[in-house]
């Protein structure tokens, strides 16, 4: 499945990675939250640290799609989301 990407100002696909203290955070939708109905919505979120699978949250059509990962940190982080109308995105921790 190909990777999308593109400006998380612009298009509400991609995650925005937040650092926290303990880990980070993954949004989907900045500044609006991306669909959550029964016919568009965001299947899961992945953390990506150092390119190692961290986390993966679940979601089902109603829930808000945001998800907190207590990790270790790392120098190149990014998380993956699927929608299941508009495949597979990815954003960076900027």
């Amino acid at each position: 499945m190909e990777v999308l990407t593109g400006n998380v100002k612009e298009e509400k696909h991609v995650p925005f990675v937040e650092e926290l203290e303990e880990g980070y955070r993954v949004t989907v939708g900045k500044p609006a939250i991306h669909p959550m109905t029964e016919v568009h919505y965001v299947e899961f979120i992945e953390l990506y640290v150092e390119g190692d699978l961290v986390g993966k949250k679940e979601f089902n059509p109603g829930d808000v799609p945001i998800a907190e990962f207590e990790v270790e940190k790392g120098k190149v982080v990014f998380a993956r989301e699927l929608c299941n109308l508009h495949g597979l995105w990815q954003g960076e921790l900027e």
